[in-house]
C-alpha cells in the first residue's frame, strides 16, 4: 500500500547479515513498554529515533511492510524510517542509495546500466559483501522485456548475489 519497495530492498539485503539489523538497534531486546530506539545516519550524523510499538492497521493487519511471524523488526524500523521523514505518506518512492547510507552510515555509489565496467563493480562489491540494491525503470518499450524476465518496472530489488553463468545455447542459432 505504501510504495517503500526501495526501503524494504534494502532491509532485505542488510538482513543477509543479521547483526547490521541488530546494530540498528539501541536495545537488542523486546521490552515490556514497547518503546525502541533506532539510529540512523541522517546527512552524516547518527541520531537516535525513539518510536512505539503502536503500528497502523487496517482490518486487524499491518497496513504497510508485513512481520514475518511474530518479528517486529521491519515494522519498526519502517515506522522510524517514516518518523525520522514526518511521515508513512512522504517515504513514498525514494532512492535505494539514500537507505543504505542511512542505515549503514557507509558512503554508496550509483552506477548505471550503460557503464562497461558494470557486471567487474557487482562481481568486486558482493566480494567485498557490500549491500547492494537495484531499480528497474519503465518505459513502455521496456516495460515487456522486464516482465520477460519477472520484473516489475518502477520497482526496487535487494541484490544478494552476483554469479556468471554461460549460456548453453549461446553458440546454436
Amino acid at each position: 500500500m505504501l510504495g517503500d519497495c526501495y526501503f524494504l530492498s534494502c532491509l532485505s539485503v542488510l538482513a543477509e547479515y543479521p547483526k547490521r539489523i541488530k546494530r540498528l538497534f539501541v536495545q537488542d531486546k523486546q521490552n515490556n513498554y514497547g518503546v525502541y530506539a533506532v539510529k540512523i545516519c541522517k546527512n552524516g550524523e547518527w541520531k537516535e529515533v525513539v518510536i512505539d510499538d503502536y503500528i497502523p492497521c487496517h482490518n486487524g493487519k499491518p497496513c504497510f511492510s508485513k512481520a514475518n511471524g511474530n518479528e517486529l523488526w521491519v515494522l519498526l524500523l519502517e515506522k522510524a524510517w517514516a518518523k525520522l521523514h514526518g511521515s508513512y505518506e512522504r517515504i513514498e518512492a525514494g532512492f535505494a542509495e539514500n537507505v543504505l547510507h542511512d542505515l549503514t552510515g557507509a558512503p554508496t555509489e550509483v552506477i548505471e546500466t550503460d557503464d562497461q565496467n558494470l557486471f567487474e563493480k557487482l562481481k568486486n562489491s558482493d566480494k567485498n559483501k557490500w549491500v547492494m540494491a537495484a531499480s528497474a525503470g519503465s518505459t513502455e518499450a521496456s516495460k515487456e522485456v522486464l516482465e520477460e524476465i519477472g520484473l516489475i518496472g518502477n520497482h526496487s530489488y535487494g541484490l544478494i548475489d552476483v554469479i556468471e553463468f554461460k549460456d548453453m545455447y549461446e553458440d546454436t542459432i
